[in-house]
């Protein structure tokens, strides 16, 4: 098992009340799982990936990634979980407009201490797997939206994380680089990535192989396709 929330409670104080986002959501991700979470606007949905990205901690309840009990890291303990177990996709891509694709994707390693020689090299790996191997110096404005976002995954998975997390990762994609895109996640997990993916659309959370659904704060779901 890679993750296990337990009753997962998050709430946020707004004025003299208390707005209940998440409520006792349970989930667990094994190794190479590919899970889609699925909800509308106000879900909830990114409130829980804000969570199991470790980029915020539950109000109550219990959520270990590995044998870390992620409510009780330090702000550095978690910043050492983002970088080096998880990998981010997120809907616009984030990449630095004064690098090209291979130092975009190289600079999670620079952060993670990574020598530069290494680091470049496990930068080309990465852009070698998501079919960008001919345009590691180029700029992103001499790249396509999916181009840019190919640039994004291999940046995400560059540093071999347990946990590929992608937000709406086809939201600012046309259809047919939308298409590539989830073409490529299928392929990243059959070669044995872990996937989680949030989104509002039923077609790319189709693509997954368990779909959870997120209303009002409740999860809910999670059968593998076909049971």
């Amino acid at each position: 098992m890679i993750l296990e929330m337990r009753n997962i409670n998050k709430d946020y104080p707004m004025g003299k009340s208390v707005v209940h986002v998440l409520k006792n959501v349970n989930l667990q991700v094994n190794e190479q799982d590919y899970i889609a979470i699925m909800g509308p606007s106000g879900s909830g949905k990114t409130t829980l990936m804000n969570l199991i990205g470790c980029l915020d901690v539950p109000t109550s309840g219990s959520y270990m990634l590995g044998d870390r009990e992620i409510g009780k890291c330090s702000d550095n303990q978690l910043a050492e979980v983002r970088n080096k177990e998880i990998g981010f996709v997120f809907q616009s891509f984030h990449l630095l407009p004064k690098m090209n694709a291979l130092d975009n994707v190289a600079l999670p390693l620079l952060f993670g201490g990574v020598r530069k020689k290494e680091r470049r090299q496990m930068a080309a790996d990465a852009l070698r797997i998501v079919g960008l191997e001919d345009r590691m110096t180029f700029m992103p404005d001499q790249l396509s939206g999916g181009q840019c976002q190919r640039v994004a995954i291999a940046r995400a998975i560059v540093g071999k994380p347990r946990l590929l997390l992608a937000d709406e990762p086809t939201g600012a994609l046309d259809s047919v680089s939308g298409s590539q895109v989830m073409d490529l996640f299928r392929e990243l997990h059959d070669s044995g990535s872990t996937i989680i993916m949030i989104t509002h659309d039923s077609n790319i959370a189709g693509h997954a192989d368990i779909v959870y659904n997120i209303f009002d704060g409740v999860l809910s779901g999670g059968e593998l396709k076909g049971e």
